[in-house]
């Protein structure tokens, strides 16, 4: 399988070493990737180390000349992505958060949300850079994604594509929530990835913002050129009105590995390789007083292939990996694959109704997946007929509110109470678009969700908080008949609802100024992938209401939870564990078209973050990620097989050291290492299992009166390797035979003005 330079961790050693930089006091306001921001914060609410914020030291940002990493004084960090906005210290959770000057550090490296995510946060898995997003599981289970709180999941057909639904040029935050949780709604069984979109500067002066890159494997071959141009622009006028808006145009080429060859292009389930892409973006708000906002949202995403190569298959018997050609590849795969995703969001705000705030928030998601096709047998006119070319396409449109009121509570008690209703219609089908053949069944979900919530400090010292979601859901699916391949067989539709109650309930304790533990019990909630489940009837006349795979999937999530913090160091550990007695777990067909299997799966693991200040100049910091998983195979209640790739990543290590000098010159150098792991079990696939990888990546910022010139270059160390989801894929397809990018250059300007 991939292979492994043993020799790649001493080298790493020898660049850290190489960037020890002694001199004048570091201006900049935190470390990059460190587990605390050092504030000034009143008595009570101490930021804990398990807040990772990988801000970059003076890389990619402005700073405050006067100011060292000693004195620097902020506001307590508070997050949004519960629902209510609170300090860090009040959440029983880990909390990571990536502010924009680590986004875009991170996309002069790898420009998309995934690599940026499983580079900086723990337990989340390896991005496949493809346009679907299979195997990037988040502590084995799936993230919803958010858009300024617009849920970006597709539950009733998860075609893996949330992910790609915004260009990260137009995120000003990613608050990341780990573990099981309802606490956004539907689809959070692995945590919550919300991204907050930028705004204009506070201030009233103009935000104007341009951004160009180019990046090439160091062959420099044409086919491999990537472009992209943003711009961005907005000002707040008076304190009344505020707009900003901007746009992206991403030209995509092949990837190369390393050995110079091109990487394979994801057949059927489409690329981001051979891409064009453009989001427009636009956000306006209006306050008129001092305690109301009315804000307008508006995201709209394209991403299409642009079909000037072809997948060549390979043959792991003989270790050739899958490869790209020019070519039209239309006869074989039909029209190249497109995300198309357009968010729509209003939002109102009162933080003084009734010594309380109020939250309210209607949207509207309209988002369409295309996959390329093939001949397979599935796609059969007749169930003995030949060969026939089909592509199947994802329609889903989403409508929905959020409405949340906290009481303040009273005078002298730090106690808050919240309560709130969640209502969201998801409308959805999957069709065969070149034969328009219904594959799954227009279906409609209704989910009604009251909520309470409370939250209450002690002494300033120990934080409580708690509550429920009561979710009463429904299906409607009119009668239906499947496709040839599934025997046309005849469905009754039906209308089956699911209530249940989620309970949530969790207590921080800071024992010392320097430690302080935490613990949280938590219930999420999701939908199986409902659309696999109705295409995949096979026998005539059952009932749509009488289909156990329907039957909702709740997980149960405990965390326990302990933050050090000692000088210029500061440590996180955190253990959880989450299980389901009826868990939805992918498992492929001889086609490789994935069915779902409804088991009791366990999950539990360990992460730890960690950093310090080595000097004013120089931080080194890590973060580790253990887990296992693992199935009821034979559905006798008990589990039995471990988790394959597609479900759970690989134990992971990542390592970074970041420099920076006030002259504007900063770097950093990351290192990604993921473990060997072999899949175990009667249930398991003995040929898909795991061969370790280590990769390192180099990145130099140079702040001028300009703007900023940085470069960033990918598998700094030329690594030839195989994917982790091409070398775990179940099926061991000749097509997902893929090698990861080998030595690549990116050369970005920004400037602002």
């Amino acid at each position: 399988m991939g292979t492994y330079h043993r020799r790649s961790l001493v080298m790493v050693i020898m660049l850290m070493s190489s960037l020890h930089i002694t001199g004048p006091s570091m201006a900049e306001i935190g470390s990059a990737e460190k587990s605390v921001i050092q504030q000034e914060i009143p008595s009570g609410e101490h930021v804990t180390p398990r807040v990772s914020t990988p801000t970059p030291n003076n890389a990619l940002g402005s700073t405050p000349e006067s100011t060292t990493i000693q004195q620097i004084k902020l506001k307590p960090v508070t997050i949004s992505a519960t629902r209510v906005k609170k300090p860090v210290t009040a959440i029983p959770n880990t909390v990571t958060i990536l502010e924009q000057e680590a986004i875009t550090q991170q996309t002069i490296i790898r420009d998309d949300v995934q690599s940026i995510l499983e580079n900086t946060v723990p337990g989340f898995g390896p991005s496949l850079r493809r346009l679907t997003g299979r195997a990037e599981s988040f502590r084995g289970r799936n993230p919803l994604y958010l858009i300024d709180g617009v849920p970006q999941f597709n539950a009733l057909r998860d075609g893996s594509r949330d992910g790609k639904t915004i260009d990260p040029f137009f995120l000003e935050r990613i608050e990341v929530i780990h573990g099981s949780n309802a606490l956004q709604g539907i689809g959070a069984t692995g945590g919550v990835v919300s991204m907050i979109t930028r705004a204009p500067q506070a201030d009233g002066t103009w935000t104007n913002l341009v951004r160009a890159g180019i990046t090439s494997h160091d062959s420099f071959n044409s086919d491999g050129l990537t472009y992209k141009l943003g711009a961005l622009s907005g000002k707040r006028f008076d304190r009344f009105f505020d707009v900003i808006g901007g746009v992206t145009f991403h030209k995509r080429g092949l990837l190369f590995d390393g050995n110079g060859d091109r990487v394979g292009l994801y057949r059927t389930q489409g690329d981001t390789m051979d891409s064009t892409s453009y989001n427009l973006f636009f956000k306006a708000g209006f306050e008129p007083d001092d305690h109301q906002r009315l804000q307008v949202m508006v995201n709209h995403f394209d991403l299409e292939r642009d079909g000037d190569f072809r997948p060549e298959t390979g043959d792991r018997s003989v270790g050739r990996l899958t490869t790209s050609e020019q070519g039209n590849p239309r006869a074989e795969v039909g029209d190249p694959a497109e995300n198309i995703n357009t968010t729509v969001s209003v939002d109102y705000h009162h933080d003084a109704l009734f010594n309380g705030e109020l939250v309210t928030q209607f949207f509207y998601q309209d988002f369409s997946a295309l996959f390329e096709g093939g001949t397979f047998d599935t796609f059969r006119l007749t169930p003995a007929g030949p060969d026939f070319l089909d592509q199947s396409e994802i329609q889903s449109k989403k409508l929905g509110t959020k409405l949340i009121y906290t009481w303040n509570g009273l005078k002298g008690i730090d106690f808050q109470p919240s309560v709130g209703f969640d209502f969201l219609r998801d409308r959805t089908s999957q069709v065969l678009a070149r034969t328009n053949r219904e594959w799954v069944p227009e279906t409609i979900f209704h989910s009604y969700a009251p909520f309470a919530q409370f939250d209450y400090t002690l002494l300033d010292r120990v934080h409580f908080t708690g509550g429920f979601r009561y979710v009463f859901a429904e299906l409607i699916v009119d009668d239906f008949t499947t496709i040839a391949s599934a025997n046309n067989s005849f469905v009754s539709g039906g209308n089956p609802t699911f209530q249940e109650v989620l309970p949530n309930g969790g207590m921080t304790i800071e024992l010392t100024s320097w430690l302080s533990i935490y613990g949280s019990y938590a219930e999420g909630f999701t939908m199986p992938d409902v659309g696999r489940v109705l295409r995949a009837v096979n026998t005539p006349n059952q009932d749509v209401e009488s289909l156990v795979n329907l039957d909702p999937v709740v997980t149960e999530n405990i965390e326990f939870g302990i933050d050090l913090e000692f000088s210029r160091s500061r440590m996180h550990v955190a253990f959880y564990r989450s299980n389901t007695d009826l868990g939805s777990r992918l498992d492929p067909d001889m086609n490789g078209i994935f069915q779902v299997r409804r088991e009791k799966t366990r999950i539990y693991g360990i992460d730890f973050t960690g950093s310090i200040d080595v000097t004013e100049h120089l931080v080194v910091g890590l973060n580790y990620a253990w887990i296992q998983g693992d199935f009821d195979s034979d559905n006798n209640g008990k589990v039995d097989t471990e988790l394959d790739g597609v479900n759970i990543a690989p134990n992971r290590l990542n390592m970074f050291s970041t420099v920076s000098l006030d002259s504007g010159l900063s770097g950093r150098v990351q290192v990604s290492h993921l473990f060997d792991r072999d899949f175990g079990g009667p249930g398991s696939n003995p040929n898909a299992n795991f061969t370790g990888i280590t990769l390192v990546d180099l990145l130099i910022a140079q702040d001028t009166g300009y703007g900023q010139f940085s470069l960033g270059i990918e598998n700094l160390l030329d690594n030839q390797y195989v994917t982790y989801f091409s070398q775990v894929d179940p099926v061991q397809s000749n097509d997902t035979f893929f090698a990861g990018s080998g030595r690549t250059l990116s050369v970005f300007w920004q400037h602002e003005f």
